[in-house]
């Protein structure tokens, strides 16, 4: 356990100790910026993983497979659900959202591109690490421990060149590269490993199906406040943003099949209760 912290330590971390040695303080200020903005989407992760796993092995221990499966499955779509949605917003409106923090426009406008490739990859992170909550509680850190290896002999000399020659826009390009490969392939080699054919339903149910609509619409609404909306303050901006979390929020809900299932159930024991 010691160890895999210790890589995992190193495969998050390295790119700030690399970039604070290429780029120019300046350029390291924004990227330092927009890396702290976007580590909020995995701060919002955290509590939800502390808590499945211990849940996770003792459903383990018991022989409850199915319901391990379950208990997976539905914090994958709440992970989905709530880390998707701020990171959704968060890469559309990066810019609105520094300057609403900062009052900086330059500062705003110098570091959006770089927030939003940082915080699609977290994104992505976030839900990359559930094959590890499944090694956990079967006891076997094997593949966690590979993979996270791999990981950082891909992405450290990925981050070297493309901060060499792109700056921190390039190093957030390798971060959300190398974080969609490990989607894609890692996970998927976990999952077929350890509970086949599950990969593609987890991956098509529980994440794309409950981020694609919230995605869609925030990229749409961008563009028709880009078209015919003209900001006057950073207040507006802010009231803005926060309309634009709600409905992506509640659209992220609606899409979850977990959450509509509650929220079915909520109501007709409402109903239920007033008759």
């Amino acid at each position: 356990m010691a160890f895999t912290s210790a890589v995992w330590v190193l495969v998050t971390q390295t790119d700030k100790l690399i970039l604070s040695g290429i780029l120019p303080l300046a350029e390291y200020g924004y990227f330092t910026m927009a890396v702290l903005v976007a580590g909020g989407v995995m701060i919002i992760s955290g509590p939800i993983s502390s808590s499945i796993m211990p849940r996770m092995a003792r459903l383990h221990a018991e022989g409850k497979h199915q319901e391990l499966l379950i208990v997976y499955r539905n914090a994958t779509q709440l992970v989905s659900v709530i880390c998707g949605s701020a990171a959704i917003v968060i890469a559309f409106f990066a810019e609105s959202l520094l300057y609403v923090w900062t009052g900086d426009r330059e500062l705003a406008r110098n570091t959006s591109l770089t927030l939003t490739l940082y915080v699609i990859g977290n994104g992505f992170l976030a839900v990359s690490a559930f094959p590890y909550y499944l090694q956990y509680a079967k006891g076997n850190l094997r593949y966690h421990l590979i993979g996270n290896a791999v990981m950082a002999v891909v992405l450290i000399p990925s981050i070297i060149v493309a901060a060499t020659y792109y700056g921190a826009v390039g190093a957030g390009y390798a971060w959300l590269a190398v974080n969609v490969l490990y989607l894609v392939s890692w996970a998927g080699y976990v999952h077929h490993k350890l509970e086949p054919g599950l990969h593609y339903k987890w991956m098509l149910s529980d994440i794309i199906k409950v981020v694609a609509a919230p995605a869609m619409t925030v990229y749409f609404s961008k563009y028709l406040i880009n078209t015919y909306y003209i900001s006057t303050s950073r207040f507006s901006e802010f009231v803005l943003i926060i309309i634009v979390s709600l409905i992506t929020l509640m659209l992220a809900v609606l899409s979850s099949c977990y959450f509509r299932t509650g929220l079915f159930r909520l109501i007709s024991s409402k109903y239920k209760m007033s008759y």
